[in-house]
């Protein structure tokens, strides 16, 4: 395994367990709670939760290119900028009991991914 498909592993469980299947599966009402915000429409989560879940499809495509030994620029470039601006919009939120854990988590995952980018030998060479 090499360090970039472990970072895609990585963000494709915590994501589907942590944000998609929440946005697609549970109560607008226990969404609520959670997010410590509310939607004016409950559609809006589950769109929202749809949105995530192609996002993951995505980064599954980049972990297949990553399996076979190439580096998938454009999932890259997309987790960048998906995660990076995901921790910036939650730095400048009020404060949730769950934000800092989220923002460490996007942040690390953009870093990683910027790493990625930046040294493809790295990203593609077999941890151990």
């Amino acid at each position: 395994m090499t360090p970039l498909e472990l970072l895609l592993i990585v963000k494709i469980s915590v994501t589907l367990i942590t944000v998609a299947m929440p946005f697609l599966l549970l109560p607008a009402n226990r969404i609520e709670q959670i997010a410590g915000f509310g939607a004016a429409e409950p559609l809006l989560y589950r769109l929202y939760g749809v949105a995530i879940l192609a996002l993951l499809v995505g980064y599954f495509g980049g972990l297949q290119s990553a399996l076979g030994g190439e580096l998938p620029q454009g999932v890259l470039r997309m987790g960048f900028v998906s995660n990076a601006g995901a921790a910036l919009l939650l730095l400048r939120a009020r404060p949730a009991a769950w934000k800092w854990p989220a923002i460490a988590f996007f942040a690390a995952i953009s870093a990683g991914l910027a790493l990625a980018m930046t040294n493809p030998s790295w990203a593609l060479q077999p941890l151990g």
